[in-house]
């Protein structure tokens, strides 16, 4: 509803004469029928409590309030609770936007309470009518005293009875805490001044300007400032009527004047709030008296007071509103918003966040001006990305909106539209200068135009040139207007020297343009990865960013779209559909569902389908599988995907033309696929379709389209809830001589060198196993099958099905067997084996359930008894199903699987022989698949595969081995537990999937308990810093789930220390700091701080290697140190580190352990004395170990020379001898 008064309705209502649209005839409606229209409102105000601003609920609720007589007492309450609720949640609402400061919500605000207001307004009028006239009726007079009326029989009529059950003095109170509550909120904001209100300020301003009392006046204004907050912005607006209605300007020239000699200190805290409020209130509403006084007001930008720069800064996004809408462009007008951008852009280096969020927030505002002032707006563009890096969330989200806005309000849709595809822009711009290049201008034009006109070159120009460059002109909406004149004069006759302009203002035009898209498109990637942010409302304006940039068309905003698949699984909670999830669906509906009113039915099927079928088309099986839950979720809700969509999707996916491509037929079955998971009746009319198209010609031709119909197929078991490993109720089961299973084999033997064959492969074992009564006897006829396939080639002909050379590992004795056949058949088994053993539990549970369900009433205690001691049936039959996965799958001679278990070991065991790549790929995974099934198998071959996974060379038998790892520890825990360093050590692999995959899989047992950590985290630590920011944040995501089960960190963080700074390979220092600055942040507790320093100073006892002290130092100076005890710790350790202090390093973390201490407000007298004595001893140690050092380096020296000297004396004996002795000679 766009307009609402509530004054306005009310005296309508007193005047008994209210009319109200989409009333409804409550008394001709059955019970059941009012039920329905209550419950149909209740979850619409539920999910949005804006929903009461919809005429059609209003006005039901209108309806029910004016029927009020002659409804029950449990509809009444039902209403009033309706009412009370929307209300309340309004209320939450309202004062989370009045917090912080969304201004654009106000008028949605104001409508839903004022309209929450009427409504209890009415009803409180009919219940107390109500009431009185029970009352009258009964006898009960207001002193309580009875009348001959009240001695008479109560009548027994409905009216009394339903008086009697309805309490409303007891509602009542309820309803008067309520309005307590919306009293509470700062309604100011909200609702403008009362009549009553605006005449006392009249007569105040009658008296300052006419029987001089502004002195008097003066002083109560700032005492109110002073002590009382909420009389700021009234004493704006008295200043504003004073000045507005009585020309008198003194008064509030002479408190501006007295404010901006007031100083402000960081800790003051209502004077500041109060000051800035009216400061703001007054900028807005008086503009031209706060500019008179800016050069006295602006030195509150250097206020310690965050709260004040705030204020400072929104009054100057007032004053550039102000002088952007006046119709005067004066030089004095420009030269002062040039000015007051200077300031805005500087703050967004103010120190505190608030301070940057309240420019980003003013910027907001600017934006929605019809100035565009497009030369600031490239300046602004980068400071705002620049912030996307902030590290305080509210800037980061303001960031992000303000991004959004400057995409919705870009002046560059004067022309061609407001879309911002940079391939059509290039396009435009590469045209304009062929035709620049294609006109001989006149020689003296050619330097004035080039010297106007010339775009800058470098994106990172100095400002000052751009504001030397606006001081020709203002920017006002005229410049955008002479601007589409210009360009539209192309169509009217122009002189070469006016075309000549006209194409380099139309150059110009496109270069700006495409320079914002290609400063939009260098902001997306940090905007995707805020996608992770664990703060709500900063993913909600992310979402809110791509859905816009898709909508403008900027491509790269298709990254952020995939991207933002994932927090489908978001959890969110009960937030009256503000969560995460809902915005997701909100946005893909809006972008690929959303109708456009504007063609017609036919083209909005064909524009939805496609849009659907085009989030398939390059898309990974994790995009996939959360594009599903996003479409499964609005067919469950909403069935948002209508018929004829769906009937154009199966229409493109059985189209025997050319023109359909196959990446369009996949597409169409994966989103039919998507939708049946909500809607089982979607796959169910079209089996035959499925079983001609996508098992038939066409899935032959395109295995890819043969998996997914095989998914497709697997929808018929149901999707329902259910227990894991049970069989849901709903579930079919067909028999074996089933269309479906002659299909599926068909598709399985076919016979191709395909890689996709493992996949669709794999799906068509799946729903064999889902849908058949007996899948066991039909997989064995399909091993059989292929087994004799198999063996029955002998040597290779050159006719026979190609071998793909870059298989081949090395060229050895050739095959007896097709080696991808072979590799074929083994895969077979492998997954056979593993769907056996699944259907066996699903039997297994299956069985327990109906053991359940059956009726106990037959039971006799007797037969309780007799179970606890030789055991039920069900207990045999457990019994019996362990025993046939553990020791008759593969160990029993006339087992099927057991007989292809040896060829398997044979193979993975012979690398060099069956070296074949797809070969040895598919039986390492048959290998594990069988490992899973029997313990004793896989006790027997479990060195083999660690063989395999310490010598093989192919990251994809390493990862799938990394992979089954994990499984085999769930399926037999003690197996593997002596061997656990072998997955350990993949966190050193080579290549990022299998490092990635061993991450995955020791995240898994680790924080599910299933193995237990023996030292072995330093490995997990050294993946925080990994290259591949994948592997590096779920390493975070891993330590951040451990630290909040049983202070696991903390128990660790000493061999993690070990391992990362002294073990064989350490890690560098720079990549130990950032490590160990993540992990110290879980250690909160005191104790655990005490523990830590005590443990960590210790250290230092044995150590001589420098490196390790300026670790351990580093590790101690990131403690909090919140409490004396673990101060103390510190100090009484000193004996061990004292002679450490001459390393540099080690000197200055302790100087900022010392600082951080010291920093603590709640410090004793008696600990100040210690901290300062702590840190005369630093001193003195250092002093004392560099006088040491000094002296051993002297020493060290001196011992030098001695040695050069003695060397030296040594050698002189020889050359004094030889004159001596020829001396007697002559």
């Amino acid at each position: 509803m766009a307009y609402f008064k509530l004054s306005k309705e009310i005296s309508d209502l007193q005047s008994n004469n209210y009319i109200f649209s989409n009333e409804v005839s409550i008394i001709d409606l059955e019970t059941n029928e009012i039920e329905s229209l209550l419950n149909d409102i209740v979850d619409k105000i539920s999910e949005n409590s804006f929903a009461i601003t919809n005429e059609k609920v209003f006005g039901i609720m209108c309806s029910f309030v004016k029927n009020f007589y002659s409804l029950n007492p449990t509809v009444l309450n039902y209403i009033l609770d309706i009412i009370l609720s929307g209300l309340k949640s309004e209320c939450t609402n309202t004062s989370n936007d009045l917090d912080a400061d969304n201004e654009y919500t106000y008028d949605e605000h104001r409508i839903a309470l004022e309209m929450y207001g009427f409504l209890l307004y009415w009803y409180i009028t009919r219940a107390e009518e109500k009431t009185t006239k029970f009352d009258d009726n009964n006898g009960i007079t207001t002193s309580g005293a009875k009348t001959k009326r009240a001695r008479q029989p109560r009548s027994k009529s409905t009216s009394s009875s339903n008086n009697h059950d309805w309490n409303w003095s007891v509602l009542k109170l309820e309803v008067l805490d309520l309005m307590i509550k919306v009293l509470e909120l700062r309604i100011k904001k909200i609702w403008e001044t009362a009549y009553e209100t605006e005449n006392f300020v009249k007569l105040l301003s009658i008296c300052v300007k006419e029987y001089d009392h502004a002195l008097g006046a003066q002083g109560i204004i700032i005492q109110n400032l002073q002590y009382f907050e909420h009389l700021s912005e009234p004493m704006a607006e008295f200043l504003h009527t004073l000045a507005q209605q009585y020309n008198h300007t003194q008064l509030a020239e002479s408190i501006l004047a007295d404010i901006s000699n007031k100083e402000f200190k960081s800790q003051d805290t209502t004077g500041p709030k109060s000051y800035s409020k009216f400061l703001i209130k007054l900028s807005a509403l008086a503009p031209k008296i706060v500019i008179k006084q800016i050069a006295f007001l602006g030195k509150f930008l250097e206020s310690d007071s965050y709260t004040m720069r705030c204020g400072f800064i929104e009054v100057i996004g007032n004053l550039i509103s102000d002088i952007a809408q006046q119709e005067e462009n004066t030089p004095s007008n420009l030269f002062q918003v040039n000015g007051f951008f200077d300031i805005l852009e500087e703050r967004f280096l103010d120190v505190n966040s608030y301070c940057r969020s309240k420019v980003l927030q003013v910027y907001l505002k600017i934006c929605d001006l019809k100035v565009k002032f497009p030369k600031r707006r490239q300046t602004l563009a980068n400071l705002v990305i620049r912030c996307l890096e902030d590290k305080a969330c509210i800037v980061r989200k303001n960031s992000i909106k303000l991004l959004t806005k400057l995409i919705k309000t870009h002046p560059y849709g004067v022309m061609h539209g407001g879309e911002l595809s940079i391939e059509e822009w290039e396009k435009r711009l590469n045209k304009v200068e062929e035709e620049l290049k294609a006109i001989q201008p006149p020689h003296e034009l050619v330097a004035d135009a080039l010297e106007e006109n010339e775009e800058p070159t470098n994106e990172n120009e100095d400002s000052n040139n751009e504001i030397e460059d606006s001081n020709n002109e203002i920017e006002i909406p005229d410049e955008d207007i002479e601007m589409t004149e210009a360009i539209a004069a192309s169509r009217l006759s122009l002189s070469p020297s006016e075309e000549l302009m006209k194409l380099h203002m139309t150059k110009r035009y496109y270069a700006d343009a495409i320079r914002f898209i290609h400063q939009i498109d260098t902001a997306i990637p940090t905007i995707c990865q805020l996608l992770g942010s664990t703060t709500k409302s900063e993913v909600i304006e992310a979402i809110e960013f791509f859905e816009t940039a898709q909508l403008y068309k900027i491509e790269k905003a298709g990254e952020g779209i995939k991207k933002m698949l994932h927090l489908i699984w978001t959890k969110d909670n009960n937030d009256e559909g503000k969560g995460i999830r809902n915005r997701l669906i909100e946005c893909y509906r809006n972008l690929y569902i959303e109708p456009d009113v504007s063609i017609s039915e036919k083209e909005n099927v064909n524009k939805v389908t496609r849009n659907l079928i085009g989030l398939t088309y390059n898309a990974t099986l994790a995009e996939l599988i959360s594009l599903e839950q996003i479409l499964s979720t609005m067919m469950e809700g909403e069935n948002a995907i209508s018929g004829n969509i769906i009937n154009k999707l199966w229409s493109i996916y059985s189209v025997s033309t050319r023109e359909v491509t196959k990446e369009q037929r996949r597409g169409a079955i994966i989103v039919l696929n998507m939708l049946a998971k909500a809607k089982i009746e979607i796959v169910q009319e079209k089996i035959d379709l499925l079983l001609k198209i996508g098992l038939g010609q066409y899935g032959k031709t395109d295995l890819v389209l043969a998996k997914y119909t095989c998914i497709a197929l697997q929808r018929l078991a149901g999707n329902q809830t259910k227990e894991k490993g049970s069989l849901p109720n709903s579930s079919i089961r067909l028999p074996t001589s089933h269309q479906i299973f002659q299909k599926l084999k068909q598709i399985i033997e076919f016979q191709t060198t395909s890689q996709e064959w493992f996949g669709v492969t794999e799906q068509a074992i799946n729903t064999i196993y889902l849908l058949s009564d007996h899948p066991d006897i039909l997989c064995g006829d399909i091993i059989k099958q292929k087994a004799a396939l198999v063996f029955d080639l002998k040597m290779l002909d050159e006719n026979d099905m190609e071998i793909d050379e870059e298989n081949i590992l090395t060229s050895q004795e050739p095959f007896l067997a097709h080696p991808f056949h072979l590799s074929q058949l083994v895969f077979i088994v492998g997954h056979v084996a593993v769907k056996q053993i699944v259907h066996l539990e699903i039997i297994e549970n299956e069985l327990k359930r109906r053991k359940e369900a059956e009726p106990k009433a037959n039971n006799h205690p007797e037969d309780d008894e007799l179970d606890q001691i030789i055991g039920s049936n069900e207990d045999e039959f457990v019994e019996a199903i362990a025993h046939i996965r553990e020791n008759e799958l593969l160990l029993n001679p006339d087992s099927l699987l057991a007989v292809f278990g040896p060829l398997i070991i044979n193979i993975c065991a012979n690398n060099k022989t069956y070296n074949h790549r797809n070969l040895q790929t598919a039986a390492t995974l048959a290998l594990v698949k069988l490992m899973c099934v029997s313990s004793k198998f896989c006790e027997d071959n479990l060195q083999l595969l660690f063989t395999i996974l310490e010598i093989s060379n192919e990251p994809l038998i390493r990862s799938n081995i990394t992979v089954a790892l994990g499984d085999i520890v769930v399926c037999f825990n003690n197996v593997i537990d002596e061997n656990i360093n072998y997955l350990y050590k993949r966190l050193t692999d080579p290549d990022d999937l299998v490092k990635k995959n061993a991450l995955m899989v020791l995240t898994h047992l680790i924080l599910n308990g299933m193995i237990k950590v023996k030292g072995q985290l330093g490995g997990m630590a050294k993946c925080l810093e990994d290259k591949d920011q994948r592997i590096s944040e779920l390493a975070k995501l891993f330590f951040t789930e451990l630290a909040s089960k049983d202070n696991a960190v903390y128990n660790n963080i000493s061999d993690i220390i070990s391992n990362l700074s002294s073990s064989e390979n350490p890690v560098n220092e720079e990549s130990f700091m950032k490590i160990m600055k993540f992990l110290f942040g879980f250690i909160e507790k005191d104790k655990q701080t005490e523990n830590v320093v005590e443990k960590l100073c210790q250290r230092f006892k044995n150590l001589d290697d420098r490196r390790q002290w300026r670790d351990i130092a580093y590790c101690l100076s990131l403690l909090p140190y919140k409490s004396e005890k673990s101060f103390k710790k510190l100090v009484e350790g000193m004996a061990h580190y004292q002679d450490k202090l001459n390393e540099s390093d080690v000197h200055k973390y302790f100087t900022e352990i010392i600082s951080k201490v010291k920093a603590i407000k709640t410090q004793r007298p008696e600990m100040k004395q210690v901290i300062e004595e702590f840190e005369e001893k630093i001193e003195d140690h250092r002093k004392q170990n560099q006088e040491e050092e000094e002296t051993m380096q002297k020493a060290s020296e001196m011992v030098q020379k001695t040695k050069k000297l003695s060397q030296s004396k040594k050698r002189s004996p020889r050359s004094t001898r030889s004159p001596s002795a020829s001396t007697p000679n002559h």
